[in-house]
């Protein structure tokens, strides 16, 4: 009968030993390059909310901004007043194309005269000229909202101004109202509908283009309100305004990617990191993972002596044994890191979502949840049976 005498050699560990090392230095080197791009990328984000005042026209009819003159304080022109005066004399004679031309030289001469704008309509509403008619009347609105003339101005453009333009104005304002009452709900694709209303039948409201452009950033119309907020950033009145949308701005042209399909990307190791745009990561986690793979398939031969315990029975012989001991390990080590780098990947993909929003939170929210390096931490680990390894803690 032949037993096991003594144990001879085992080859291979050294070697396995040293590339296990080498594939978790890669690992955490990959790591950690994943999560420096987010750490640099994550600064103070815009939070934007919708403009709850809309510009109006002076009155339905009259343009929502109006160019105004070079100077809205009226001038005291001795030669303004001589075209004016006549201008008055030829309406009272009857004469309105030369009360028109004389009204017109004072205007040009003292733009920003609100009564000489109001005479200059008052001709050109007898002439029959509407559309100068309305120009003029909401250019002297414009000038002094509470001017003497105003409410006869008022009374006057609710005359000239077609209905279907008054009902115009006023749709405008119900479907802004309707706006913010979707958007406060969280209907963000309502609201952008009831603003597209406004920013096609005021095209020179900012408002409409600016809220439109928050409620489809907040529905994932990312191209869309990226159009509106450059159209909003035209035509904003302050610097600071422009300022803000443009960091807006900035924040919609950073790529986002979905956690779903990052998940199922990420069942190929470094895949995900792939999909995510970090080469570099994806490719040292593949690595790290099939490196593991490949430890656990590396064979270790034992040599035992054998030997009989009977009388003269046979000369001792070697047996030699092939095996793979560390398979069972190096299976386990490339599964961690499979599962590391999807929840690593899917965590990346999570915060790019969270860093791409552009609104101002409503409500108190709970406290700020660690990003980038400081939401992963990497310490030695020592089991009770005296295994050794690193254990890596994230926090999402």
């Amino acid at each position: 009968m032949l037993r096991p005498f003594v144990f001879i050699a085992q080859r291979g560990a050294a070697r396995s030993a040293a590339l296990g090392a080498l594939l978790m230095a890669l690992f955490g080197t990959a790591v950690l390059s994943g999560f420096v791009p987010v750490a640099r990328a994550q600064g103070a984000p815009p939070a934007l909310s919708p403009k709850r005042l809309l510009t109006t026209s002076p009155a339905p009819g009259c343009p929502t901004a109006v160019a105004r003159p070079s100077s809205g304080v009226p001038r005291d022109n001795l030669e303004s007043r001589r075209y004016a005066t006549a201008g008055q004399e030829a309406a009272l004679v009857g004469d309105q194309i030369a009360a028109r031309d004389a009204f017109a030289r004072a205007a040009l001469l003292n733009p920003g005269d609100d009564h000489v704008a109001y005479d200059l309509a008052r001709a050109y509403e007898e002439l029959g000229d509407t559309t100068h008619a309305i120009g003029e009347y909401c250019r002297s609105l414009e000038l002094s909202s509470a001017g003497r003339d105003s409410r006869d101005v008022l009374d006057r453009l609710t005359r000239l101004v077609p209905r279907a333009e008054q009902q115009r104005a006023v749709a405008v304002q119900s479907a802004f109202r309707q706006g913010l009452e979707l958007f406060d709900r969280g209907d963000y694709k309502g609201a952008a509908r009831a603003f597209d209303d406004v920013a096609t039948n005021a095209p020179m409201v900012a408002e409409g283009f600016y809220n439109r452009g928050l409620a489809r950033a907040a529905s994932g119309q990312r191209a869309e309100a990226l159009a509106d907020l450059e159209r909003y950033r035209v035509i904003a009145p302050e610097m600071e305004e422009r300022m803000a949308v443009g960091r807006a701005i900035e924040v919609l042209r950073s790529p986002v990617f979905s956690p779903v399909k990052t998940f199922f990307v990420s069942l190929v190791p470094g895949f995900g990191q792939l999909a995510t745009g970090r080469p570099f990561t994806g490719v040292m986690i593949l690595v790290a993972t099939a490196g593991s793979a490949a430890v656990g398939l590396i064979p270790a031969t034992t040599d035992s002596l054998m030997a009989s315990s009977a009388k003269g029975g046979a000369a001792p012989t070697t047996q030699r044994v092939t095996t793979r001991p560390y398979f069972t390990r190096a299976m386990g080590v490339a599964a961690a890191l499979t599962l590391i780098g999807t929840v690593e990947a899917v965590s990346f993909a999570s915060r790019s979502q969270r860093g791409a929003s552009i609104l101002a939170r409503r409500g108190a929210g709970g406290a700020a949840r660690p990003s980038g390096l400081d939401a992963f931490s990497l310490a030695p680990w020592t089991s009770r049976d005296g295994h050794a390894g690193v254990m890596l803690s994230a926090q999402f």
